[in-house]
């Protein structure tokens, strides 16, 4: 090869990747999205609670922080109803790591940690 084709592929390559810098500083970075649920108690004392829910509760805590701080479902008040939907469409997201049985399990642990919660 001669050097001419070697310094024009140089400098094609140069320009490329000049190019994909420039182009990654002008994406705009955005912040995740902070709900007002987020800033309140991240933990459930769930020491009083059945075995089952203890269990639920862990299974929970380690899901559902995934992809979203604790608190926001804990400082959320939905009803059973809406606790099922809700679920539901997080086990939708990718890397969700749900499967219907332990969304099942969550759902059933947000709903008893309604009832007997004080908000």
């Amino acid at each position: 090869m001669s050097k001419l084709v070697v310094w024009i592929t140089v400098v094609i390559v140069l320009g490329l990747m000049v190019a994909m810098v420039i182009g990654m500083l002008r994406i705009p970075q955005t912040a995740p999205k902070t709900y007002l649920a987020d800033k309140g108690q991240n933990y459930v004392d769930v020491s009083g609670y059945p075995p089952k829910m203890r269990e639920y509760y862990e299974l929970f805590a380690n899901k559902c922080s995934r992809c979203h701080t604790l608190a926001r479902p804990i400082n959320s008040s939905f009803a059973a109803e809406e606790w099922k939907k809700y679920v539901q469409l997080m086990m939708r997201k990718p890397g969700s790591g749900l499967t219907p049985k332990t969304a099942s399990q969550i759902t059933e642990f947000l709903v008893y940690d309604a009832q007997v919660r004080e908000r």
